[in-house]
Parts: C-alpha cells; sequence; structure tokens
C-alpha cells in the first residue's frame, strides 16, 4: 500500500492531510492475540541447501536466475556469502566492476538509527526495482533502497516498515518453513499500471514494495506491504482457487510468477493496492470505462482502478525436446514500463542438454532458450522430454472454498420466505456466488468481497484462528440472472439489491471459518447471516463475543508441553520444567492483555483524530479537492476507521476475558505444581516414592465443579425485579465452549430453557473469578465439612 501525494499542496491541505495521517503519531507498538515480542523464527534452509542456491556459479560474472542466495535489481548483481552480501554494477560503466562487499561491511547496519536491530548474518535476499532485502539468521528482514524517496532515508540500511507504526518484520513459526519468497516493488521504474478495463494509472510519487511468501503447501501465498502493519497476515489466493501446488515463486513489480512440480505456470500482477484493498487513497470501480490519461500522466493516478483485479494467468508450456529440461529455478523482471514489461525465465537444459534458461515476455506465447553457465543438480529438475520423467506427484490440493448458509434479518427478525446461501466462499480471498432462494426459485448473484485495511498487526491468521476477517464487499447482478424467475421474484430482488449492482463497497462482511455476517452499508440494520452448519443460524442465538476465539490459547494450555503427571507421578526435574513453561506463559498472557488494552486506547486516539478532520473535509470546499486525496480519503475512511475501532473493542474485550479465564487455571496449576515439588524434594531426601497430583487439583473449571460437588444445572424460577414481574422457569448450567472447553463459569437462562439464547429470553454469564483457586485450596473438602463462597459477577 503506497500513500501518494503530489508535491504542489495548499497549505489547507497540507494541514488536513497531516491531520488524517497524525494519529500514526499516537500508536505505539501493539499486538491483538499476540505478545510484545515477535513470535520470531529462523530461516529453515541448511547451510548444504544454500550452497545449493547457487545457481548462477561462484562469483559469477552476472546473475541471471533469483535465488535465496543471489540475484539482482535495475541497478547491481548481489550473491550471499558466509552470511554477507557482495555485489556488483549491471551497468559495465559504473562502479563496482567487481565483486565488492555491500554497504562496506556485507551486513546490515545503521550507527545513525538509534536502537537498531543488529546481526551477525544474512541467511537470504531478493531485491527488485531499486531494493535489496536481507532476511537475517534471526528471522528478521531488513531493506536497502538505492533511489531517494520522499517515504524514507534513501542508501542506507532500515531495519523497519510498515504503517502507522514501523516495526521489523519477521518470520514466523508459518512463513519460517517456505518454498520460495521474493520482492515485487512498483514505483518510477516500471512507472505505471494497467488495470483490467485497459486503463493506465501512473505509480505516483511513492512506491509499493510487497514481500510474497510461498508457504510450505505450496498453495497459501502470503504478503507483507512496507505501507501494512509488519506481518504476513494477508494472503492472495493461489491459481485454481487455491488448489495449484506450486514449487516456487518469483517476483516481481508486484507480479507472481509461480510453477508447479508438471511445469505448469501461472502470473499474477496482484498488490494491496491493485487488489481493491485501499479505497482511501485510491478511486475503484467494478463498472467499466476507458480513461483518456495515459499511465505516464501523473494525474490518471487519480482516475478509478478497475475491480475485480488480475486474476491469474496461465502461461503456454515449454516444449520439451532431445535433453531438454526445465527447473524449479523461476525468475521474473521488470525491463521497462507497464505490466508488459515483464520478463519470465525458468533455468533448464536445452535440446542439446547445454544449460541455461528458458526465456519469454509476459505475454508472449512462445519461449526461447537462452545458453549460459549455470549450476543445477538433479533434484532441481521438474521435467524433462523423457516420458519416464514426467512428474505427476502432489497435483493439486484441497481449497479453501467452504459454504454457508442462512437468513437474512432486519433487526431482530428474520426475513419471511428467503434463504441465503454463499457455496464457495474463501477465507483468502476471491468472488464467491451468493444464492438466494425464494419460494422454490434461485437468483445466482455474485459478491466481491476484498479484505478491509486495518491498522492492527495480526499475529494470528484473521477469519481462520477465531477472531474475524474485515471485507468491503460489493454486489454484482450478472448478465441474465433473472432469466427463467417469476415476475414476482425478480420485483423482489429488484426491490431489495437492483439498487446496490455494482455499487462499490455497499456492504462489509465480517467473515470467520464458522459465519458470515454481510451488512448492508445504507441499512446497518440489515444482515445477512450464514453459518458453515455447526452454528445455529437464529441471530438472535448468535454471540459475535463468543465466537471471538482466543482458542490457541486454550489450546496451548492444554498442550503436552505444559502439563505435567498425565500418566506417572511427575519427577522433580519435569516439575521444574513445568513451572517454568507454565510462568512463562501466564506472563505471555498477562502481556497479550496489556496490548489489548493499548490496542483499544489506540483505536480511541486514532478515530478522535481521524473522525473530525473527516466531517471538517465533509462540510468545507476541502471535499471538492483531490490533488491531495482528500476526496478520495474520506469517501470512505470514515467507514474504515470505524470498522477497525468495533472490532479492536469487540476482539479486545473477549480476548482479555478469554485470557484471563485461562490465567486463573494457570496460577492454579503453578501453584499445585508448586506445592508438588516440595513434596517431592522431601521425599527424595526421605528416599520415598514421588507422589502424583493430588486428587483436588484439576485441568478445567468443569473437574473443579466435579470436586467441589457442584451441580452442571440447576432448574428453578427467575423473579424479575419489576413489582408487577412475574416468575419464569430458568436454569443456571455449565457454560461450555467446544473450541474452548471447560474454561468458563455459568449460563443463567430465563424464559426459554429449551433454547435459552431464543429471542424474548434472558441470558446473563455468570463469572465465578477465582473459583478454580477457591477450590483447590480446600483441598478436597466436601461442601458438607465446609461451606463453598464464591465470588461472582
Amino acid at each position: 500500500m503506497n500513500i501518494k501525494t503530489p508535491a504542489a499542496l495548499t497549505a489547507t491541505a497540507l494541514f488536513l492531510s497531516a491531520l488524517f495521517l497524525s494519529s500514526c503519531a499516537l500508536t505505539k507498538p501493539f499486538y491483538l492475540g499476540a505478545d510484545i515480542v515477535p513470535r520470531t523464527a529462523a530461516p529453515q534452509l541448511t547451510e548444504e541447501l544454500r550452497q545449493k542456491e547457487n545457481v548462477n556459479g561462484d562469483f559469477p560474472a552476472a546473475v541471471y536466475i533469483k535465488t535465496r542466495t543471489q540475484t539482482f535489481n535495475s541497478y547491481h548483481y548481489y550473491i550471499l556469502r558466509e552470511g554477507k552480501i557482495w555485489y556488483k554494477s549491471i551497468d559495465p560503466s559504473k562502479e563496482p566492476q567487481d565483486w565488492t562487499l555491500f554497504a562496506k561491511t556485507g551486513i546490515p547496519h545503521n550507527a545513525w538509527r538509534a536502537g537498531f536491530s543488529k546481526t551477525s548474518a544474512v541467511a537470504e535476499i531478493a531485491a527488485d526495482a531499486d531494493e535489496l532485502v536481507a532476511l537475517s539468521y534471526e528471522g528478521g528482514f531488513y531493506r536497502y533502497c538505492i533511489d531517494p524517496s520522499i517515504a524514507r532515508k534513501n542508501a542506507v540500511w532500515h531495519d523497519r516498515q510498515g504503517w502507522p507504526q514501523a516495526e521489523q518484520l519477521f518470520l514466523d513459526a508459518r512463513t519460517a518453513k517456505n518454498l520460495s519468497w521474493a520482492l515485487g516493488k512498483r514505483n518510477k521504474h516500471v512507472l505505471y499500471y494497467e488495470d483490467p478495463f485497459g486503463n493506465q494509472h501512473h505509480n505516483g510519487t511513492m512506491e509499493i514494495a510487497t514481500t510474497y511468501m510461498l508457504l510450505e503447501d505450496g498453495q497459501e501465498i502470503c504478503y507483507a506491504d512496507t505501507g501494512l502493519p509488519a506481518d504476513f497476515s494477508r494472503n492472495f489466493l493461489g491459481p485454481e482457487r487455491g488448489a495449484f501446488k506450486a514449487v516456487s515463486l518469483s517476483a516481481s513489480a508486484s507480479t507472481m510468477f509461480v510453477i508447479n512440480a508438471q511445469g505448469k505456470m501461472y502470473t499474477r500482477l496482484a498488490d494491496f493496492d491493485a487488489a481493491g484493498c485501499d479505497p482511501m487513497f485510491f478511486k475503484y470501480t467494478y463498472i467499466p470505462y476507458k480513461s483518456e490519461l495515459p499511465g505516464t500522466d501523473y494525474f490518471s493516478n487519480l482516475t478509478e482502478w478497475a475491480l475485480p483485479a488480475e486474476d491469474w494467468r496461465g502461461q503456454p508450456a515449454i516444449q520439451l525436446a532431445g535433453k531438454a529440461a526445465i527447473t524449479r529455478c523461476i525468475t521474473i523482471l521488470q525491463n521497462g514500463q507497464g505490466n508488459a514489461a515483464r520478463e519470465l525465465r525458468v533455468a533448464g537444459l536445452n535440446e542439446s542438454g547445454e544449460t541455461g534458461f528458458w526465456s519469454k515476455g509476459i505475454f508472449d506465447s512462445a519461449w526461447h532458450f537462452v545458453r549460459t553457465e549455470l549450476y543445477f543438480d538433479a533434484d532441481s529438475i521438474l521435467q524433462s522430454a523423457n516420458p519416464a520423467d514426467k512428474n505427476s506427484s502432489r497435483e493439486r490440493g484441497v481449497t479453501l472454498d467452504a459454504p454457508y448458509s442462512g437468513f437474512r434479518w432486519q433487526g431482530g427478525t428474520k426475513e419471511a420466505d428467503a434463504a441465503y446461501a454463499i457455496p464457495n466462499f474463501n477465507m483468502l480471498e476471491g468472488d464467491c456466488e451468493l444464492r438466494i432462494t425464494r419460494r422454490g426459485e434461485t437468483c445466482v448473484l455474485k459478491l466481491h468481497p476484498v479484505e478491509m485495511w486495518t491498522y492492527l498487526k495480526r499475529e494470528y491468521l484473521p477469519g481462520r484462528t477465531g477472531s474475524p476477517k474485515l471485507f468491503w464487499a460489493t454486489l454484482e447482478i450478472p448478465h441474465g440472472a433473472f432469466d427463467g424467475l417469476s415476475e414476482s421474484f425478480i420485483a423482489w430482488l429488484t426491490e431489495n439489491y437492483a439498487q446496490h449492482d455494482r455499487a462499490l463497497f455497499a456492504y462489509t462482511l465480517a467473515a470467520s471459518t464458522r459465519y458470515l455476517l454481510l451488512r448492508n452499508n445504507a441499512d446497518e440494520n440489515a444482515v445477512v447471516f450464514l453459518t458453515d452448519g455447526t452454528l445455529s443460524d437464529d441471530l438472535a442465538e448468535f454471540s459475535p463475543v463468543w465466537y471471538v476465539e482466543n482458542f490457541l490459547e486454550a489450546a496451548r494450555y492444554y498442550s503436552p508441553e505444559l502439563v505435567a503427571g498425565k500418566d506417572d507421578a511427575p519427577t522433580i526435574e519435569e516439575l521444574r520444567q513445568k513451572i517454568a513453561l507454565n510462568k512463562m506463559f501466564h506472563a505471555e498472557l498477562k502481556r497479550q492483555n496489556r496490548q489489548s488494552n493499548w490496542a483499544q486506547l489506540t483505536a480511541f486516539e486514532f478515530n478522535a483524530s481521524y473522525i473530525p478532520a473527516h466531517y471538517i473535509a465533509l462540510i468545507t470546499p476541502l471535499r471538492f479537492i483531490d490533488v491531495p486525496k482528500i476526496r478520495t480519503i474520506t469517501g470512505f475512511g470514515d467507514k474504515v476507521v470505524l470498522a477497525n475501532s468495533a472490532y479492536i473493542s469487540a476482539v479486545s474485550a473477549a480476548r482479555i476475558w478469554v485470557n484471563e479465564k485461562i490465567i486463573a487455571l494457570l496460577e492454579t496449576r503453578i501453584r499445585c505444581y508448586e506445592d508438588l515439588l516440595k513434596t517431592a524434594l522431601r521425599a527424595q531426601k526421605n528416599n520415598a516414592e514421588p507422589q502424583p497430583l493430588p486428587a483436588w487439583y484439576a485441568e478445567n473449571i468443569s473437574a473443579y465443579w466435579d470436586i467441589a460437588g457442584l451441580p452442571r444445572a440447576i432448574h428453578g424460577e427467575f423473579f424479575s425485579p419489576s413489582p408487577f414481574g412475574k416468575p419464569v422457569s430458568a436454569v443456571l448450567r455449565f457454560a461450555h465452549n467446544e473450541a474452548a472447553p471447560d474454561i468458563f463459569g455459568w449460563e443463567l437462562s430465563a424464559g426459554g430453557v429449551a433454547a435459552p439464547h431464543a429471542q424474548g429470553g434472558l441470558v446473563l454469564f455468570i463469572d465465578a473469578q477465582k473459583s478454580a483457586a477457591a477450590i483447590y485450596a480446600r483441598k478436597g473438602l466436601p461442601p458438607a465439612k465446609k461451606t463453598l463462597v464464591l465470588d461472582c459477577v
């Protein structure tokens, strides 16, 4: 994502733009569902495998194929040797003409940057346009830009990236085992972008730099962007709705190039801006039009960008004969201006068995072979002309397309006669069908979701680990969608949906693996609520907070690494280890809660800065200014900020609450293990046998209920505080959530015992605070011998 501002600005516009963006200065690093220190992971390649990446040779004359250890941009070739970067000029008339340590030391450093994150060695590199990226042995990314830019200082190493808060980008457990990664950068070198309608758009005065990561399964591509929070929580859908299993990825100028084990290839131009995710800084449209402005004209940056974004483009197969072969070593490079200025390269052998690379322009139909010295082993070869060498393994995987069904609700009332279904929603991205069935007839519409910008740094996978993923959504009525339908159904569809046909982002969508909430932005009470079938499709029974699931933490609480004495009495060494690990987890959850509280405060400050400026722009002549992009920013900015604020509020509150439940159980576990350690040390001194976990200790609230002799449910009557209220049947039962089992408390339901969440009934959650500690402290005494008092809220 980039923020583009032309050189000539009025004083008023400068002030307003600064006010829009000033909330950046209010923010501090925070994570939602992660600890303060990023969960880093080192690159997974061994030194032996890194040596195999030296496809171009040892200190080669030129680098033709980009790998993890050898790469190039518009200015230089780069190689890695013993953890240090060497470079030489591509232009033989410029220095250095011989291989030289890059930036004198070959290692990222910046003595002028306070708190610069130092590293002793570089593990992998990537480059494009004017930029070089280094990945350290510690798993941190560093960037070096050659060209001057108003966004950052050039010709120095940077250890931080992202907006609104610059932080270091790290590998984590999910990305460390990647199959390949690459940098793709759009700036003045490629100059403009051509959208799917054929309109050209100048890249502006800044740039967009995207780090693409092909994950271990070969299907998922995640990415980081210098204009977004510094994480890999965003994704692009791979070819064939994500079923394609790539073995390698390359990128240049926002264009990805992938190949699978059978040698099938695809390309796609996609970044955060081109995908339609950035309406605060770009205008978009789903309605075709023709612009007269060429991409060389700066003001073409201000015209509407076409959506939906470009899809994957299948590339022609390389025809192999004789001794010819292709490898997994692929490269895409930018070589001019516009989308067509890309060259594709696939390292391999020609029909005579000579090394080199197959090459073609991205839109050309035929490949040709370029002979040069390359060095790759048999393991790198994917396909050859020999039929016996055809690789058919792992051809396709399972996509994340999933079905959802449900109804539309107006306020708390379900729409009569109509049912809704999305048979192919994909959490990563991509269009899907919206099927509406009414009185036996079905109409198939199309829904275009694009991910909504958020200023949250997200350690977890939004939408797939409980917390919802936020999308803009645009409804399209395809040509012929009403064919064959009755007049009454067509009239009903026209009344309810025709006005939204291709209306940009008329809907917002909150998506989880278990539910979808599609909301009409013009009528916030109108909600289409769909589920995967594991939840009730009754909106009145749905509690968003209940399904904001911080259940990775719950699963970790129950993990073997933290639990002692599963089968036998724990040893002294085991107890010491488990106590230390549980204390670390306890401290981590405490940090998470501090960060969640800070996230809520940050959201308030962000709103306090942006919203007043937003309305100042709307009620003054500034709303007509779009150089800088005042009108564009105010078009969707308030919806983005308020949606983020609501998301933070709901998710932070829910996660704080769940974490507190886990923290209370952890404190009791630590106390028990410490008691048992003291007993074990005494037993060792007396040559006695170690003791098992005591009978009054449990791992969850449900088991503590049994230890204390508490019932799982109590039936009775609920009396309203109103003097005229009549008693209604009620039940007090143990609250259970299948994804985070047995860590909560009681639920009081009145007025609908059979279906306690039914509309019109009363549901209260009763939090029995510190109940685990209170029951453990009784050491197994039943209520008959000692009264049990629990503090509840």
